[in-house]
């Protein structure tokens, strides 16, 4: 394993429809949330056995208002990189004091760059817009942030149709576009609309890639290893053009057998696979002693007990697992 996700909140401003139920949701009383203590000691135990990478997810994490220090205590176990994923609206106001407190990369969480198909995946209740977001990159790349990843979930029937303009992005702006097939999790709505076929909005990443090259000609393939951070994407390049194209094909193309990462949710179970299996709760380590050679050995049993190939639908909200 060579990363662990560390999700520090279940909370955020918005609403997708991969995310969360239609009805809304019970969020995790704050004080059911793991103090920075807690994630200090299991990230303390993920680096002694050989564990490089963090990368800290929500909900929005930075929904949380001793973030900065998270970050800060995160970055002084010297992980070879230090990223979190974001929905952006705050960058405004974060972004410099995140890169200050030593955090190296973001990946932005955005489905369309059409309004309202934005407002309807993502916000709802219309409270934020499309600007709101590309307001919180600029802000990012201002504060120093380069080689910006942008997480696209597609959803069929939504925002399939407009995959080459979401690529178009990169012909000028330096970021890694990674196109990732919807996942049924949870209670999310979509899951819930599509009750008896959890595939109905599942959109193949090869067919995503057939249509982008309708409108740019043959993708040329990318070295991995020249891409930072350690993820699962495939990826591509438009001829020409300043960012790069991922692909990210959990459902028609499951990568169970590469994967190398834990998950740790913010109420401190810790998970080795997305949809299901290899869940162990850390809270009661974590509480009583936080014992590094204890959670070690929960992590080895995590692993252990990671399945072969994940299932068609997941047990858990993307907002309570992270991502």
């Amino acid at each position: 394993m060579k990363l662990l996700r560390i999700s520090i909140t279940d909370r955020c401003q918005l609403r997708c429809l991969y995310c969360m139920p239609n009805d809304g949701i019970d969020f995790y009383p704050k004080q059911d949330t793991l103090s920075p203590d807690h994630i200090m000691a299991v990230a303390t135990a993920a680096r002694k056995v050989g564990i490089t990478h963090f990368k800290i997810t929500g909900g929005e994490p930075l929904v949380r208002h001793d973030i900065l220090d998270i970050v800060r205590r995160l970055k002084a176990l010297e992980p070879t990189d230090l990223s979190m994923t974001t929905n952006g609206l705050m960058l405004p106001k974060l972004a410099e004091p995140l890169k200050a407190a030593g955090l190296d990369r973001l990946t932005i969480s955005l489905d369309s760059f059409r309004n309202h198909t934005f407002q309807q995946i993502a916000s709802r209740h219309q409270t934020y817009s499309l600007e709101d977001v590309l307001t919180g990159i600029q802000a990012a790349e201002n504060a120093g942030f380069h080689h910006i990843k942008v997480n696209t979930v597609i959803i069929g029937g939504i925002n399939d149709e407009q995959v080459h303009e979401i690529a178009a992005i990169t012909l000028l702006k330096d970021w890694t576009v990674r196109f990732i097939e919807y996942m049924p999790l949870g209670n999310a709505a979509l899951v819930e609309d599509d009750s008896v076929n959890t595939q109905t909005h599942v959109v193949s990443n090869e067919i995503i890639k057939t249509r982008i090259e309708s409108h740019f000609g043959p993708l040329l393939a990318t070295d991995r290893t020249a891409e930072v951070g350690v993820g699962p994407a495939i990826i591509y390049q438009i001829p020409g053009a300043a960012g790069r194209l991922g692909f990210i094909s959990a459902m028609s193309q499951p990568f169970c057998e590469n994967c190398n990462r834990l998950r740790l949710t913010a109420k401190g179970e810790l998970r080795a696979c997305l949809f299901d299996g290899g869940e162990i709760d850390l809270l009661p380590i974590l509480e009583k002693s936080n014992n590094t050679d204890a959670i070690i050995e929960q992590m080895a049993q995590c692993i252990r007990e990671k399945p072969l190939q994940h299932s068609s639908r997941g047990n858990r909200a993307m907002n309570q697992l992270g991502g």
